[in-house]
């Protein structure tokens, strides 16, 4: 199976958004940190658990997507002080794969088109971070980065963002990112074929009615 190019990232002022690496041990114990709470399987009943290490890789693997379209999960990680020399330095000559290995892992943001039945027929802006790191801006940052890139890079114009209705820190982040709050909507297709997610609804850029895009 390919591998994603593990030099490619994204620059934002404080961040750095990059490939999740299914070979890397550290980024499948950090997805397991990540998403194996109790907050987050109450927030996500229908996602698949992620326990240990091997469902981590798997659920990286199972990211396919970004190989050829590059719409999936990616990693969010902090941009390490930029005063020192060395580090100056190792910008110019050390390959991005490399210096990465040092950076802090905060989160995750992704752009999803979603493949089941009934799905939403626009790709979805997602994001999760440590609880550390919430409340700093950084979710706002990082998904509007992966917005700007897919706009100016593959030409995507429209978006949705999907949240939960009593989520007040995401309905935010998607305010602040310049998404139109659309209201409370019966979501298909999300997670499987059959399961329906009620969730808050914001968009970017559609040009037709939200039935069009598998809504109502």
């Amino acid at each position: 199976m390919p591998r994603p190019d593990l030099n490619f990232h994204i620059s934002t002022p404080r961040l750095v958004i990059s490939h999740l690496d299914s070979e890397s041990d550290s980024h499948c114990d950090f997805l397991v940190s990540l998403y194996d709470t109790e907050e987050q399987r109450a927030r996500n009943k229908v996602a698949h658990p992620m326990h240990d290490r091997e469902a981590a890789r798997k659920t990286i693997l199972s990211n396919d997507h970004i190989w050829t379209d590059g719409y999936g999960r990616y990693l969010v990680s902090l941009k390490p002080p930029t005063s020192s020399t060395a580090t100056e330095a190792d910008a110019e000559t050390v390959p991005f794969a490399e210096r990465a290995k040092n950076y802090e892992k905060i989160g995750v943001v992704s752009l999803k088109f979603r493949r089941f039945e009934n799905a939403p027929l626009a790709p979805d802006v997602g994001y999760g971070l440590f609880p550390a790191f919430q409340g700093k801006g950084y979710a706002t940052e990082a998904a509007a980065a992966m917005v700007k890139y897919f706009e100016e890079e593959k030409g995507q114009r429209e978006f949705f963002g999907f949240c939960d209705p009593d989520n007040e820190g995401s309905k935010g982040v998607l305010r602040r990112m310049g998404f139109e709050e659309r209201g409370v909507k019966d979501i298909k297709g999300l997670y499987s074929d059959d399961h329906v997610i009620t969730g808050m609804v914001f968009s970017k850029g559609l040009t037709r009615d939200l039935e069009a895009y598998g809504l109502s």
